[in-house]
């Protein structure tokens, strides 16, 4: 059977606390009782004394003013038994015990019933030498509802405060057993959303105590959850991706492959220079495709092992440009770049750098030409620098209008672009092979220009900044 928190913290603290106060009650309202009997015995031991040292006879009209004093009756008898005073005003024909304490003990301990009246009796004999000799026996009758509300004035004090500590605890335990199950159900209700696949952090409690610690490591947990969900909605888009470009690629890559030996063919047959530009580059590109569907064919394995190298950043944007000015000049895009006066060399694999300076050249150029209109300058420039430190830096910076607002922030995810026949992958991919350099790839727009910075680590100490601009 299910048990609320709030009853498993509010029922033994109530149980408790009610046994603590339920005993300290009833404690003290013995107590008062015991108190209130002594202090009447006491009250009537201290007149019984007052009329056993006095000179004065002792009358009616005496005792009388001593029932005023202690609110008991005395009646004086003689030890033949007869009646010389009495407090009452009608003297009671019923006959009296005749049991006189020793001394000055005055104890109320007897019930007796007197003119139909039930009194608390107690008789003492005195001992009087006085000229008028009242000597004799001094009965004390108590009213049993005078005692009565004696003692209910001394027991119910203390029983009425234990009860209303009773309440104000049991109100105090349901408070406090709902301010701490409170928390708990909110947690309770996220820990639910995070199942159902709501990975928003919860509000976290104003209050600094375990129940905060609790929320924030939910939250910690539903952003991990998140990510890792992320991670394989991202895995298996690309396992899919994969599984149904496998076969397509596999086939382009044997035409690539068969396209590229039909051309150095046709070059030996019709005995064309090397020094060709056009065919030159149509060799290059061919070649570059096959690098890129068998990168494509990779995807969704597990990375391969870079093969790092001395590579001269430079020397390799050098041989790239002539692959993708075609494009430029289609395009009316003016591509500037200036060769760096000293190599700026670098740890890496020239095929997976080349991918990279393509794709961002090419996105380059295409930012670049979607301008709106042909009167605007369309430029891309493609910059090498150091960083001041141990990193070289390449800058490709555009005039296009940047990124739109729905994409910037998961720019570089798969399949995600902004151009209507774009795949999402080129960023992405450029991405992953600078991670693999151990470096890494920024942008920034500002207004008139979109700029992409690629850091990769430096193999040589010296610092270069050169500016590249040419066509």
């Amino acid at each position: 059977m299910r048990r609320p928190l709030r009853f498993q913290i509010m029922i033994p603290m109530l149980g408790l606390m009610v046994t603590a106060l339920a005993g300290v009650s009833i404690l003290n309202a013995y107590l008062g009782a015991g108190r209130a009997k002594r202090q009447i015995e006491e009250q009537l031991r201290g007149i019984t004394q007052t009329l056993e040292r006095s000179n004065f006879p002792l009358t009616d009209s005496v005792l009388r003013q001593m029932r005023g004093l202690s609110g008991a009756e005395f009646v004086l008898v003689t030890n033949a038994g007869t009646v010389v005073a009495s407090s009452t005003k009608s003297p009671t024909t019923d006959p009296l015990p005749e049991n006189p304490t020793a001394d000055s003990d005055v104890v109320l301990h007897r019930r007796i019933t007197l003119g139909g009246t039930t009194y608390f009796h107690t008789a003492k004999r005195l001992a009087r030498n006085d000229v008028h000799q009242s000597s004799g026996i001094l009965h004390i009758l108590y009213p049993e509802t005078g005692y009565r509300q004696a003692w209910i004035d001394a027991v119910y004090p203390p029983l009425v405060i234990g009860l209303a500590a009773v309440v104000f605890v049991a109100l105090s335990a349901v408070l406090v057993a709902a301010r701490a199950s409170r928390p708990m159900t909110r947690l309770q209700t996220q820990v639910s959303r995070i199942a159902e696949g709501d990975f928003e952090p919860m509000p976290l409690p104003d209050r600094r105590d375990e129940i905060r610690d609790l929320a924030v490591a939910i939250n910690q947990m539903a952003t991990m959850l998140g990510q890792y969900e992320r991670e394989v909605r991202e895995t298996e888009r690309l396992r899919t991706l994969a599984q149904l470009g496998g076969g397509i690629a596999h086939q382009m890559r044997n035409a690539a492959t068969g396209c590229r030996m039909a051309v150095d063919i046709l070059a030996g047959e019709q005995s064309l220079s090397d020094d060709c530009e056009s065919l030159a580059v149509a060799r290059r590109q061919l070649e570059l495709m096959e690098r890129y569907l068998r990168r494509f064919l990779a995807i969704g394995k597990p990375p391969r092992e870079v093969d790092l190298r001395p590579v001269d950043l430079g020397a390799l944007v050098e041989e790239i440009l002539p692959l993708v000015r075609p494009a430029a000049r289609h395009a009316g895009v003016d591509l500037r770049w200036h060769r760096p006066e000293s190599p700026s060399a670098v740890s890496g694999d020239a095929e997976g750098l080349e991918q990279v300076v393509i794709n961002l050249v090419l996105n380059a150029i295409e930012a670049a030409s979607s301008q709106a209109t042909p009167d605007e300058s369309r430029v891309v420039r493609v910059c090498l620098q150091s960083d001041g430190g141990d990193r070289v830096v390449l800058l490709v910076e555009d005039t296009g209008p940047g990124p739109r607002d729905d994409v910037r922030e998961t720019l570089f995810d798969p399949f995600v672009s902004a151009k209507a026949d774009g795949v999402g992958l080129g960023l992405s991919v450029a991405q992953q092979v600078t991670q693999q350099h151990g470096g890494r790839i920024t942008w920034s727009h500002e207004p008139g220009a979109t700029r992409f910075r690629v850091e990769l680590p430096q193999m040589e100490t010296e610092k270069h900044c050169v500016e590249l601009a040419g066509r």
